[in-house]
């Protein structure tokens, strides 16, 4: 029934409007006495009463549409006229309080929070998930959230238009499947922010009318407008899929993603086998993959278990495939976990595993791989460049549930096998190092390289 009423949601509400105008019409000037068509009013009220109930959830939606269009004329825009470093802006779908937020959000604002404590002011201009702040300062950075999934490259416009314009020294563009295109609209200094090319996963994983438009704006639009200007990647992978689609012709530089070193660092492992995933739940983390090769090991290594740390649209859909496969036992899922709770995770876990279809980096390896923890990966562009394989830990064929299965085996049930796997892991965190990165940014921002 509620199906039926989305697929034809449009007619049922013209309907219902004519119906009540008729029979407000009949109501009160013909045949207000009669029956029948006090009977019609009352069912033809009902019907639109249920129209309204199923807009209501989308009530929130249009209010914070309202507050941001008047907010376009209210915002305070900071005077940072008396700051000696640079005023940066940066344009990006999200922030690490997001509910959605990844690895991308961690990577900018690791970087923005390091800026500010060398005397830089940045402003981050990001898409809002409806449960934060619409305005608020996080750890020295000033965070403006307009717009959602969408309409945040539209606010992102408006306001540089409105109020941003001319404030700034420097503008950061992330793109995170759809570009701002600030190129069209921004004249001072300015980056693209490029974590992975997404051309693959919007061809799988879009329905077709979404993955042409995407499609169209990432291989298409972008190498046009972008022409000129000049990219931060985080991956030699990136940095070699991002020339072959013609972006990046003016300049790529590599900013890897980083570590505190200071805060991961390795703990005690658990009694038991414990596999860890974190992060993401989405369809291309491609995480039924782990949950296969785990079923296919369960009988092999004793009180196994696995916990799923993350939140995600996919999370639904894994849990049916843990319960099909009558794993509940073995396999935990925690929704989402704060800082504390992931590094409490890393270090007392035995091996990491990332089934991915792509990464840009994939920042949780390196989290991992500080906290003394391999990873087991798959061997797509991204992961091949944070994975050293088989020092770090193993890179095996993507999707290919017995080869995950087979690595697990070695690393759970090989007990020197995992210790020379943690040491080598430890000793590849040390080379990404926030701190390190943070400085290497600064210079190519300010031109020095």
């Amino acid at each position: 029934m509620f199906k039926k009423l989305r697929e034809n949601l449009f007619k049922i509400v013209i309907l219902t409007f004519i119906s009540i105008i008729n029979a407000n019409f009949i109501y009160n000037f013909f045949l207000s006495k009669s029956p029948t068509y006090e009977m019609f009013y009352i069912i033809s009220f009902l019907f639109f009463g249920g129209i309204v109930f199923y807009y209501l959830p989308h009530t929130k939606f249009w209010y914070r549409a309202i507050k941001d269009f008047e907010s376009i004329f209210t915002t305070n825009v900071e005077d940072n006229s008396n700051v000696l470093g640079k005023k940066i802006l940066i344009f990006n779908w999200r922030d690490t309080k997001h509910k959605y937020a990844g690895g991308a959000e961690v990577y900018i604002h690791e970087l923005a929070k390091r800026w500010v404590e060398r005397g830089n002011a940045v402003t981050l201009f990001c898409g809002n998930d409806g449960y934060c702040e619409r305005h608020e300062k996080v750890d020295g950075v000033t965070v403006i959230r307009r717009g959602g999934f969408y309409l945040v490259y539209f606010w992102a416009f408006i306001y540089y238009m409105v109020r941003f314009r001319g404030r700034y020294d420097l503008i950061l563009d992330c793109e995170n499947g759809i570009p701002f295109f600030t190129p069209l609209y921004v004249k001072e200094k300015k980056y693209c922010v490029v974590h992975h090319i997404h051309l693959e996963v919007f061809s799988r994983y879009l329905n077709i009318p979404m993955a042409y438009l995407a499609k169209f704006l990432e291989g298409i639009a972008m190498p046009i407008f972008y022409k000129n200007i000049r990219f931060i990647t985080v991956s030699d992978s990136t940095r070699d899929e991002m020339l072959k689609h013609g972006l990046g012709k003016a300049g790529i530089k590599i900013i890897h993603n980083g570590v505190d070193l200071q805060k991961l660092k390795p703990g005690v492992k658990s009694e038991s086998p414990l596999i860890l995933y974190l992060g993401r739940i989405k369809p291309y983390k491609s995480i039924h993959i782990l949950i296969h090769a785990v079923d296919k090991i369960k009988s092999d290594v004793g009180n196994l278990q696995l916990i799923i740390a993350g939140s995600g649209e996919e999370e639904k859909n894994l849990q049916k495939l843990v319960s099909k496969l009558k794993l509940q036992d073995m396999i935990k899922f925690t929704g989402r976990v704060s800082e504390e709770q992931k590094i409490k995770l890393m270090q007392s876990a035995w091996v990491f595993v990332n089934p991915s279809f792509m990464e840009g980096w994939g920042i949780t390896t390196i989290e991992a791989n500080a906290c003394g923890t391999p990873v087991i990966a798959s061997n797509v562009p991204g992961l091949k460049d944070s994975v050293k394989n088989p020092t770090t830990g193993y890179l095996v064929e993507y999707g290919n549930t017995t080869e995950f299965a087979e690595a697990l085996r070695s690393v759970l049930l090989n007990n020197e096998e995992r210790k020379r796997l943690q040491k080598g892991a430890i000793t590849w965190a040390q080379n990404f190092d926030w701190n390190k990165n943070c400085l290497l940014s600064l210079e190519i921002l300010n031109g020095k390289i």
